[in-house]
This record gives structure tokens, C-alpha cells and sequence, in this order.
């Protein structure tokens, strides 16, 4: 019979059949997304599905293995600037090995040298490699320090290091256009992306001096991590804050007495301020991505400002209406880290490296990765890009301009998704206390079935 209003159907045993609305999940995408997540919930808690998820994470594992050194021997084989980063660096050590000057071009064989001069000291162990060893360790030490950077991250995030999520992970990267640029280049971001994966493990841990170690090793090496040291300053660990600050500054200081002429590293500087060259095809900073489609000076300088708005506003929403502390530390420091990426001067493909932890963020309840728009801008700055035509533009500059894109659709999407919540950061509804040693401490705030689901997710 049709349902009215005030009455109640039955199966034909005197069971009630709850009434039939004009919405499904299908027809609304928050209804499907909870629809969806719900049933993979149930799943998930089986043994037989627990069982697969090992099974899957073993498979993908051995084809991580196979596929990631397929690619090491092509590299290998097929590029004649193999490790060109890692062996500019290799001659400035040997420059200042031998007394010479590390930053002049003629002692460095035309390699312009850019790391401050603390970075000699701590990359000195590798001029005791030959050029050839240097370059063949360095391909093999980059793909080894990419698999690690997501085991820590999967931990970060609380699944097991070897489990499903980092196994999908590093066989996903494998294709992914920022790890071929670095396997080939060598650059020490993969150490960057290391060291931030080992900052969101002590973060979660409340080991803020250790969390600061990570982030002031990799300052004194390349200060592409510098907006962490924000996360310090709003979980009010200061002595975190000064750890991380006085390893680079202590390091910079013995480098000035030891190393010849260190100053001259400030004549270098304008080289990242003002790319030239291929240096703007490759660089995907708002700076050099609208010079790509003649967009005037001042236009681009609006752009530059609004992109830090929009980015200030979204790291505050996320520091403010995710309960979850991983997940408020993760996408809070890579918003800030896309905020220098696209306001700043410098932006290359490899950096795209330090923001895999936060597409990791999906597997976590509530992430505001969670949607269509979010992935979409991951995939196109992981280098998934329509071809050159789409823009007009050659591969270089197509490939840095579709990653400005996806960054910036990522922080929009993640701007809406928490503009549409209401902060729960309550007294008594929070699920962050603040523990012993003034830093955050989780309290688990979820129902048994929950922790259940996730136990079984993470292996």
C-alpha cells in the first residue's frame, strides 16, 4: 500500500518497513560517500578480509620491488646526467675538500652550488665516493629513502609500516612523474621528505626535541622545510622551536670559519629569486607559471597575495576543526608547504615529494582529502596532466603549470570542505588533552568497533 503520512508499513509479520524517501545515497555524494565507507567498514572487520589485506600488501610489495628496479636500471642505463644534483653537490664538497672555493663555478666544473655552507659539513661524508659511486649510490639511496619517507608516514598516520597503505603507496609512486625527476636528479628533497615523515612520527609520539632534530638537520641542508617550524609555534613547543632554529644557525657558523669565501653563497641567491632560462619551464611557482601565459607583472603579484590569504585561512581552519592531531599536523604543514610552493620563487617537480603524507591522509575519518576535487589536484601534481595542447605549452611548462593547478585545487577544496564544518573543538569534545609535557596527547574517543575497523585497515 502507499504510505501516508501517520501511518506505518509492515513486511506481512508485523515488522515495520521504514518509509521510502525521495533521496538516496547515490543521488546526493555525501550520502554515497558515507554509504560506501560504511559498508567497506563492515567489510573490512571480516578475517577473510583481513586475510586479503595481507595477501594484497604482499603482492604489491614484491611488484614494488620489481617495477621500482626496472626503473633504477632504465635511469641508469639511459641518463647521461644521472644524479645531477647530488653531483653538484659532490664537487662543491671536493672544492671544499681540497681548500678551494665551493660556490665559484670554475672550482665546481659550472655546477652552480645553492645549499648554505652548513651543508658541507653534513654532506662531507660523500667525497669519499668516486663520481661514478656517487652517482650510482645516490640513484639507490633516493629510491631506499622514498620507501622509508612512506613507511614513516603510514606510521604517522597509524598504520603498520608494512602494511597495505604503505605498500599502494610506493607501488602508486613508482608512476609518479616527482619521483622519476628525483630518482634521475638525486636531489637531497628526498632527505626533506625523510625528514618531515620522521616529524609527524615524534609529533605523534609528543617528541617535539626529536621532531625538531629532523627539521633542523634538513634546514641546514636545504631550507625547503621552513614553514614547520610554524607547527612549533601553535603547539607552543618552544623548546622544539629553538632546537630546530640553533642546529642550522650553530652548523652555518663552523661553516663560516672552516669553509673558503661562504659568503659568496649570497651572490647566488638572485639564481632562485628570478629563475631564467629552462629554470622557469620547470618551475611551477605562480611567478614563472603566469609568465608561461603572459600574465603582466602586477596581475601576477595579486595572485601571489591571494594565494597566501587563501592558504593562511585554510592551515587556520585545519589547525582549528580537525580533532584528530595527525591529521591537524599533516595537512596543516602541507598547506603551508603549498603556500611557499606557489607564492615563493622556486617550485620544481621533486618538491611535490614532501606532500605525499598528505594525500596519505585519506585513509584517516574525516580528512578533508576526502573528495573528488582534492584527488584531482593530487593526481596533477603527481604529474597525471592533460597533454601541452590542452594550454599551448611545451612538456616542461605544461607539466609545471597543471602541478600549480593541482596544488592550488587542493587547498580550495580542502578551504570548502572545512568551511562547511563547524569546529567541535569544544571543552569535553575534544579528543587532544594537553599531557605532561605541555604538548598534545591523544585520548581515544572512538567506539570499540571503530578501533576494530582500523586495526584490520592497517595490517
Amino acid at each position: 500500500m502507499a504510505w501516508m503520512p501517520g501511518t506505518i508499513e509492515t513486511d506481512g509479520s508485523g515488522a515495520p518497513i521504514p518509509p521510502q524517501t525521495t533521496i538516496s545515497p547515490s543521488s546526493h555524494p555525501r550520502r554515497m560517500t558515507e554509504a560506501v565507507t560504511l559498508r567497506w567498514q563492515r567489510l573490512s572487520g571480516t578475517p577473510g578480509a583481513v586475510r586479503a589485506s595481507v595477501v594484497a600488501a604482499a603482492l604489491l610489495w614484491a611488484a614494488s620491488a620489481v617495477t621500482w628496479t626496472l626503473e633504477c636500471l632504465r635511469i641508469h642505463r639511459t641518463d647521461s646526467g644521472l644524479g645531477w644534483d647530488l653531483v653538484t653537490s659532490w664537487r662543491a664538497e671536493q672544492a671544499f675538500v681540497h681548500g678551494s672555493q665551493p660556490y665559484s663555478l670554475a672550482d665546481t666544473h659550472h655546477r652552480l652550488f645553492l645549499y648554505p655552507p652548513s651543508s658541507l659539513i653534513l654532506m662531507r661524508p660523500i667525497a669519499l665516493f668516486s663520481l661514478h659511486g656517487v652517482a650510482v649510490w645516490g640513484l639507490v639511496a633516493t629510491a631506499v629513502m622514498t620507501w622509508a619517507a612512506v613507511m614513516i608516514s603510514a606510521a604517522a598516520l597509524g598504520r603498520r609500516w608494512w602494511g597495505l597503505t604503505a605498500a599502494i603507496v610506493v607501488f602508486a609512486l613508482r608512476f609518479a612523474q616527482p619521483v622519476v625527476a628525483e630518482l634521475g636528479l638525486e636531489n637531497v628533497t628526498v632527505l626533506c621528505t625523510l625528514a618531515l615523515a620522521a616529524f609527524f612520527l615524534f609529533a605523534k609520539k609528543d617528541q617535539w626535541v626529536w621532531a625538531a632534530v629532523a627539521i633542523g638537520v634538513t634546514l641546514s641542508i636545504k631550507p625547503l622545510l621552513l614553514p614547520v617550524l610554524v607547527i612549533f609555534v601553535l603547539v607552543r613547543q618552544w623548546r622544539g622551536l629553538a632546537v630546530a632554529v640553533a642546529i642550522p644557525a650553530v652548523l652555518n657558523v663552523v661553516a663560516f670559519a672552516v669553509v673558503t669565501d661562504p659568503s659568496a653563497v649570497f651572490a647566488k641567491l638572485p639564481s632562485l629569486l628570478n629563475r631564467s632560462g629552462t629554470g622557469v619551464q620547470l618551475n611551477s611557482a605562480w611567478v614563472d607559471v603566469l609568465r608561461s601565459f603572459g600574465v603582466p607583472d602586477y596581475a601576477t603579484i595579486l595572485i601571489r597575495l591571494a594565494t597566501v590569504a587563501i592558504v593562511l585561512v585554510a592551515a587556520w581552519w585545519s589547525w582549528q576543526r580537525l580533532d584528530d592531531f595527525v591529521l591537524r599536523v599533516v595537512t596543516t604543514t602541507s598547506l603551508l608547504l603549498i603556500g611557499t610552493y606557489l607564492a615563493g620563487t622556486l617550485s620544481e617537480n621533486h618538491f611535490m615529494l614532501t606532500l605525499v603524507p598528505l594525500a596519505m591522509t585519506v585513509i584517516l575519518p574525516r580528512s578533508p582529502m576526502r573528495s573528488v576535487a582534492a584527488w584531482l589536484g593530487v593526481l596533477l601534481f603527481m604529474g597525471l596532466t592533460p597533454p601541452g595542447s590542452v594550454l599551448g605549452l611545451d612538456a616542461g611548462a605544461n607539466l609545471s603549470a597543471w602541478r600549480a593547478f593541482g596544488m592550488i585545487l587542493v587547498v580550495l577544496s580542502v578551504l570548502v570542505t572545512l568551511g562547511r564544518r563547524r569546529s567541535s573543538r569544544s571543552p569535553g569534545s575534544s579528543n587532544e588533552r594537553p599531557s605532561a609535557a605541555g604538548g598534545p596527547e591523544l585520548t581515544a574517543t572512538t567506539p570499540d568497533s571503530a578501533g576494530a575497523v582500523r586495526e584490520a585497515l592497517a595490517r
